[in-house]
């Protein structure tokens, strides 16, 4: 089934009647929140409502191409030409709006699977019947733009869009135009990842954004520090995730993830036994046994057959370095210190084996302890002074975002676009682009 077609019999369910357009699925409502998603009818303009209905409601959809969608994934056209004024083609324009509302809102695709949402917001239907009424294109179109993120980033990818638009539309030279044509696929892509996140600018938190190499702390939409970053290796990537920080810790041990143990590990205590001494790592057998890595011939230890269990213990050495920023998460990954410091003056900081490493840890570990007290800079030097390892829980968790980034706001203002080092931007555009089966 054509892209068009298929979404757009979705959307023309209503008009089941006419010979050339097949019944299709009802679309799912969401209602209130904390109330689930139950299946329901597609909502359906009065039948009284003026033929002149249609014309503010379709003006308005098409306006959700200045947020990168594409008005033809709501089968725009296919309802423009239905019998004007019909209640078919209200019904449908109806629904279409509802539906872009619910992706502005909420995100086009699922971000976890990239499948395409197919959920409508039920609180919007209350907003498109008021609205409707008024016959006000612009308050329509105002009420699509009130469901998008209102963040500077989202904002200053909005305009760039629009400059890059009307670049491309006086462009002759064809490696130019090749040139903006890609950079608008960019913010069509990041304009999607920034729906996946928090809509408003207010509060603390923390992004990592992974194309970018950096972290920031953020307070009101405003980056307050900005870190350089290091991230994992191509075939170690760091996921993208939203969570909380629920506790740091000063002076950590590292516990050394078996597979690292076994590979990384291994095949450095083989070329150099004396490491295992000299950086401090502590072996232990699988009942939690001290073993004397001197009596150890590593040449004999496979990785299939590991034994051990490897520590490293606070110090200079150490690969955590002085301090780690907890979010628990199924992949492991939290922010720490780093003793390779070098690494930060690298260009493409893929480096790590999924955990972002941040420069200058204490002055993010300071920030994020803000709202706990008695840890202002002074008792995290003097405890970091120590060498002992402290765990400080929070009186308040701080989100924390890993996002993946190519294209993002830059700290002029201007958006600053970033290398697609993981090459995961073509699979959220196509997407984007995909059709919708049933």
């Amino acid at each position: 089934m054509p892209a068009l077609a298929g979404l757009g019999l979705w959307l023309l369910g209503a008009c089941a009647h006419q010979p050339d357009l097949p019944a299709a699925p009802a679309v799912i409502v969401a209602p209130e929140a904390g109330a689930g998603q139950a299946d329901a009818p597609a909502p359906v303009a009065d039948a009284e409502a003026p033929a002149a209905a249609v014309i503010p409601v379709l003006a308005s959809l098409a306006r959700v191409a200045d947020h990168g969608l594409d008005p033809e994934a709501y089968a725009y056209s296919q309802i423009a030409a239905l019998q004007p004024g019909s209640e078919a083609q209200l019904a449908a324009a109806r629904q279409a709006w509802l539906l872009a509302a619910s992706d502005l809102r909420h995100g086009a695709l699922d971000p976890d699977t990239l499948a395409r949402r197919r959920a409508i917001d039920g609180n919007m239907i209350a907003t498109l019947d008021r609205l409707e009424a008024g016959g006000d294109a612009e308050a329509l179109a105002a009420a699509l733009d009130a469901s998008a993120p209102s963040t500077p980033a989202y904002l200053a990818l909005r305009g760039e869009l629009a400059r890059q638009r009307a670049a491309l539309a006086g462009e002759k030279d064809a490696g130019a135009w090749f040139t903006i044509a890609t950079r608008i696929d960019t913010l069509r892509v990041n304009l999607e990842r920034l729906r996946w996140l928090p809509h408003e600018a207010g509060g603390r938190y923390v992004l990592a954004n992974i194309p970018a190499f950096e972290v920031d702390t953020v307070s009101d939409g405003i980056a307050t520090s900005r870190h350089a970053a290091i991230f994992g290796q191509i075939g170690r990537q760091t996921p993208a995730l939203s969570d909380q920080i629920e506790y740091v810790v000063l002076n950590p041990w590292w516990e050394v993830p078996e597979s690292i143990a076994r590979h990384d590990k291994l095949a450095q205590f083989r070329k150099d036994p004396g490491t295992v001494t000299r950086l401090g790592y502590q072996i232990l057998d699988r009942e939690v046994n001290a073993v004397d890595p001197a009596g150890i011939d590593w040449n004999t230890v496979t990785a299939a057959g590991f034994p051990y269990r490897i520590r490293q213990k606070p110090g200079p050495a150490n690969a955590l370095g002085q301090v780690k920023i907890m979010f628990p998460n199924a992949h492991s990954v939290y922010l720490h210190d780093t003793p390779d410091k070098q690494l930060f003056d690298e260009m493409q900081r893929t480096f790590s084996s999924g955990c972002i490493r941040v420069q200058d840890p204490l002055d993010v570990a300071e920030w994020v302890l803000a709202d706990t007290p008695g840890w202002g800079r002074a008792e995290i030097d003097a405890t970091v002074a120590t060498g002992d390892e402290t765990r400080i829980d929070l009186a308040a968790p701080v989100p924390v975002y890993v996002t993946y980034l190519t294209a993002y706001e830059a700290e002029d203002g201007s958006v600053a676009y970033f290398p697609d080092v993981y090459s995961r931007d073509a699979d959220v555009l196509n997407a984007l682009n995909a059709a919708l089966s049933f």
